[in-house]
């Protein structure tokens, strides 16, 4: 019996050259990314401010059980 033999027309792996070519691109808009950058800190500090103003109690909020007023000694 014959070695097996691959029946394609590829070359070997030893033969293969690989090369990879840049793509030049244009840099990003630093001003936009900027732009975005400052949106979303603040949407995320407004965000956060909400949840502590929700988490508060109101300022004219009043404790449901009264204390006794303290007496004045005359």
């Amino acid at each position: 019996m014959s070695a097996y033999t691959k029946k394609t027309d590829r070359r070997p792996f030893e033969e293969r050259r690989l090369s990879a070519r840049a793509v030049h691109r244009d840099g990003p808009d630093l001003h936009k990314l900027c732009e975005v950058l400052i949106r979303l800190t603040l949407r995320e500090t407004g965000a956060t401010r909400a949840a502590q103003l929700a988490a508060q109690a109101p300022e004219t909020y009043r404790d449901p059980t009264p204390t006794a007023p303290a007496k004045l000694s005359a």
